[in-house]
């Protein structure tokens, strides 16, 4: 199987970091990354009883910070911007997608729980809907191949 994985694209390298396989995988490594870093970051300061809203706060910028740093320089290191403008575009708009799984989370989490379903089922519904947004938003428009790099 794995020779038919590798004959699927000419070279044999479809895993390649220039590839959408090889992109897909290693932000799927970013964002669980990520999330470790702001589960640990936010049980951490909660057992140091520190209210929960701010764990969750430095917990999720945390997370995102380290999936800003795995995703420009592993995930999308040719379509990252040279400091400047550019860069300082691409991390607003990479904020704003962050902003966007989190938003889109706490929607399916409160209207899953709210239909029924166990906060955890929602939960995992959640995370899938967000990933795959977010990830489409962060391919197509936050590290968009047709940008000018300096």
């Amino acid at each position: 199987m794995l020779e038919a994985v590798r004959s699927s694209r000419p070279d044999g390298r479809m895993l390649a970091p220039d590839t959408l396989a090889g992109r897909f995988v290693r932000y799927g490594f970013a964002s669980a990354s990520g999330t470790v870093i702001d589960l640990a970051a936010f049980a951490l300061l909660v057992w140091g009883l520190a209210p929960a809203w701010f764990a969750a706060f430095v917990g999720y910028a945390l997370g995102t910070l380290w999936h800003w740093q795995v995703s420009s320089r592993i995930v999308f290191a040719d379509r990252t911007c040279a400091k400047g403008a550019g860069r300082t575009r691409q991390q607003v708009l990479f904020a704003a997608s962050a902003l966007l799984g989190l938003a889109l989370t706490t929607l399916i989490v409160t209207l899953g729980v709210e239909a029924g379903f166990q906060p955890g089922v929602a939960k995992i519904a959640a995370m899938c809907a967000a990933f795959t947004s977010v990830w489409l938003v962060r391919l197509l428009f936050v590290f968009a191949s047709n940008e000018v790099r300096s």
